[in-house]
């Protein structure tokens, strides 16, 4: 059983668009939720930054066997500049994804060949 939700939101004034998309999925061996956000927030601005603005990373991974589950996240903050007409916009975004999977087996977390099979 497979099941995927899609939203995706905007603020033409306020300059924002939000879109995400949530995955959930069953099979005989486990239960899977991936949440995937791509959030964008454009702002006017007069004058390009002379240094590129570096992106930032967070990732973060966990493993509880009691409950035979694992998380994955993955988080990158940045910003870019883009042109529109005359006028120069920062546009500073935030991307995200999340893995949960809930193991139904004492079997957690098969080998590495099995998942990417």
């Amino acid at each position: 059983m497979k099941e995927i939700l899609y939203k995706k939101r905007q603020s033409i004034k306020n300059r924002r668009k939000a879109i995400s998309v949530n995955e959930y999925s069953e099979d005989k061996e486990c239960k899977t939720h991936v949440s995937k956000g791509f959030v964008y927030i454009a702002n006017r601005i007069k004058k390009a930054e002379s240094k590129p603005v570096t992106p930032e990373l967070f990732i973060r991974k966990s493993f509880d066997t009691k409950e035979m589950q694992e998380k994955f996240s993955f988080k990158v903050k940045g910003a870019f500049f883009i042109t529109r007409g005359r006028h120069l916009f920062r546009v500073n975004f935030c991307h995200m994804l999340r893995i949960d999977i809930s193991w139904k087996n004492k079997n957690f977390s098969p080998k590495k060949s099995a998942t990417l099979t």
